[in-house]
């Protein structure tokens, strides 16, 4: 019998508590016999995880030459036989007594995707972070939204980390992380979005997100600034490549998104010009004057106006 669910943890180098402390949030998860299994994607750490973590023998393991983190993803996923796909980072920990509220929907398999919030509160991760449980104990009801992929991408702003949802493998299909890419999961998950006939998102804070330096995306390194810019501008090509007006929404949030990055991290005005002209070339810029957001809205008028 298959998993209920697999829960995929790429692995480098990040410290051995980090790990720790992600495997014991899952195990501390109220899972039924069979219901979970757990892999890990060592992708070429120069000091592999400690032999120690394999006496319980309750996950798997597969080690690979350093590809990245969307080689690494795809690894788990291949790997993977659980109905549904649940990411998360090895530096991060689900929060179970908020994470049994998407379980108890992924049991009920009427949605491809299940959305839930992060919370980057420095607190441990056995803590009840969310409002929905009471100082007794007892569960309130639990607010949701229920959607199509295709009306949440055109009606709602999308929260685009691959951890920030639980999904039916069927519902993946052939579509995979696209590997070299940094900001990965821009592309992946609104091409997902697109094939979930039933997406409910829930409002609880069921994942600790991790916020701390020497990661590739915090880095101020201005070639891997440089980098990153680059990978956000090609995404954006990539989706609006795809000419699916489904898609022009996240494709005019992203392009703001980018115009930010490139000047709160270069801090260049030439660097922000050169870049809205390539835009403008590509047919990117001027953005529409839309409500998605109070952010959005004043940006695109600013780039439209101003720039």
């Amino acid at each position: 019998m298959k998993p209920l669910i697999s829960f995929i943890i790429t692995y480098h180098d990040e410290p051995e508590t980090f790990l720790q402390t992600c495997l014991d949030s899952i195990r501390a998860l109220p899972l039924r016999e069979g219901e979970g299994e757990v892999i890990i994607v060592d992708d070429g750490s120069d000091v592999p995880f400690s032999s120690l973590f394999h006496e319980r023998g309750d996950f798997m393991v597969f080690r690979q030459e350093q590809a990245g983190l969307s080689a690494a993803r795809n690894t788990g996923l291949s790997h993977a036989s659980g109905r549904y796909i649940q990411f998360v980072d090895a530096d991060d920990c689900l929060i179970p007594s908020a994470y049994e509220v998407v379980l108890n929907q992924v049991r009920s398999e009427q949605a491809d995707v299940v959305m839930f919030w992060e919370t980057k509160t420095n607190r441990h991760w056995r803590e009840k972070l969310i409002p929905w449980i009471n100082i007794c104990g007892k569960r309130c009801s639990v607010n949701k939204e229920e959607w199509t992929g295709s009306s949440f991408l055109q009606n709602s702003n999308l929260r685009a980390a691959a951890w920030g949802y639980a999904f039916r493998r069927e519902a993946l299909g052939d579509l995979r992380f696209c590997p070299g890419l940094l900001h990965e999961d821009e592309l992946f998950t609104p091409l997902l979005f697109l094939r979930a006939d039933t997406l409910v998102d829930l409002r609880v804070k069921a994942y600790f997100y991790r916020q701390h330096s020497g990661t590739i995306t915090s880095s101020k390194s201005s070639v891997k600034i440089q980098r990153r810019l680059n990978d956000i501008h090609c995404i954006i090509s990539k989706l609006k490549s795809y000419n699916n007006p489904l898609l022009e929404r996240r494709v005019r949030q992203l392009t703001v998104d980018y115009l930010q990055k490139a000047w709160t991290q270069t801090h260049s005005i030439g660097e922000l010009y050169r870049r809205c002209r390539e835009l403008r070339t590509e047919g990117l810029l001027p953005l529409p004057l839309k409500c998605y957001s109070l952010r959005y809205l004043l940006a695109s008028f600013l780039f439209r106006f101003c720039l």
